[in-house]
């Protein structure tokens, strides 16, 4: 049975005057787990974004070495100092644990309750008190399904419009009817949530009075995606490359010239190039039946890249140049093989220099990492 994912999406709203947010989440995916911790510092600004950082790095470095949740939250109530005039933490904990089959555990201390929504309802995720280290903390399982969203928040969004145009501000019911307007089958984690920073931000006016963070995670089966770009070193290979390349689940993409003409050698099928999409910097890309995206090689590589560091912009992009598209297929992805051949391009490489100097390499290297930062799983295979 094919595992859940956990789709991620962050959106934060900093303190007027501050530009640091003071509150931090902080994702970890291991085989095992998706870990995602947030917190809220005490204040706002520097002080209390260093307190927030502390508080998820603690945590999510504990639960990824697979210390028990327990021991976690122990060293977490311990280690946090109390403010002796408000008696409160210096920051809150915020944890959700979500296991590969599910399996959900929510931690809250000092912080408002979870939000799940299951089909059209929106209701409290499940949690009882306990006492950990002399401090009162809420504790709850449930196994999450596909389309389960869950809603976490900071007090900022809670305290929206307090005094102002709410007078007792927006509160856990006001955000939990919001949610249920923005939720429906085809919402996804990060529109979510900036939809609910953004009601947020009109509450407060454009003026915040606390920092505020809509974290939404919603379960869904992964996408897959295939790149194939550059020949494989032995070309008598080609053949067997490219039919294990078209069998892949999911969306498919060719990067490289000469790719594209080894899977239209191969399949049969003409290769076709696209000269309307006029980019002086952008080759132009094709299309090949059975294949989702045809682009250039190492240019276009490097300028997704480029445009992969701002998922936001590449959403909203209406441009149909060759790295946008690509960026949009990788940013939209949740799984990503990448067949790359060893085959050298004498344009990009001296043959005497090892793979690691190759341009192609790096190119992929860093592919490789801006993917990883942001949770996709990355498994590059050298033909």
């Amino acid at each position: 049975m094919q595992r859940l994912h956990a789709e991620v999406g962050v959106a934060q709203l900093s303190k007027i005057g501050e530009e640091l947010c003071g509150d931090n989440v902080d994702v970890v995916r291991t085989p095992e787990s998706t870990i995602i911790v947030m917190s809220d510092g005490l204040g706002s600004g520097v002080k209390a974004n260093i307190l927030a950082t502390l508080t998820t790095k603690i945590a999510s470095v504990m639960l990824k070495r697979g210390i028990p949740l327990e021991d976690v939250v122990n060293t977490i109530a311990e280690t946090l100092p109390v403010c002796r005039q408000r008696k409160i933490a210096y920051s809150t904990l915020h944890i959700i644990q979500i296991a590969a089959d599910g399996q959900t555990t929510v931690v809250e201390f000092d912080c408002p309750a979870t939000f799940l929504v299951r089909g059209k309802n929106v209701i409290q995720f499940p949690t009882k008190e306990k006492i950990v280290s002399g401090k009162t903390i809420r504790e709850g399982e449930l196994l999450l399904q596909e389309d389960d969203i869950l809603v976490a928040v900071t007090d900022g969004v809670l305290h929206a419009g307090i005094g102002g145009l709410l007078k007792l501000g927006w509160g856990w019911t006001g955000v939990a009817e919001q949610i249920g307007v923005e939720c429906n089958e085809t919402s996804d984690a990060e529109t979510i949530g900036l939809h609910l920073i953004h009601c947020c931000e009109g509450y407060y006016v454009g003026k915040p009075g606390d920092d505020s963070t809509a974290l939404v995670v919603k379960m869904r089966y992964p996408q897959q995606l295939t790149l194939f770009t550059g020949p494989p070193a032995n070309s008598g290979h080609d053949g067997q490359v490219v039919q294990r390349f078209l069998a892949q689940p999911g969306k498919k993409v060719v990067s490289g010239g000469t790719t594209a003409q080894i899977v239209s050698r191969v399949t049969g099928c003409p290769l076709k190039v696209d000269l309307t999409c006029h980019d002086p910097q952008i080759p132009p890309i094709g299309y090949l039946e059975g294949v989702d995206l045809v682009t250039e090689g190492v240019l276009t590589l490097n300028a997704a890249v480029d445009r992969l560091t701002d998922a936001k912009k590449i959403r909203n992009s209406t441009k149909q140049d060759g790295a946008t598209l690509l960026a949009k297929l990788l940013d939209e992805a949740d799984n990503i093989n990448i067949f790359a051949g060893r085959a050298v391009n004498p344009a990009h490489q001296n043959p005497g220099f090892p793979i690691q100097m190759n341009i192609k390499a790096q190119v992929l290297n860093k592919l490789k990492t801006i993917l990883e930062k942001k949770g996709k799983e990355i498994v590059i295979e050298w033909i």
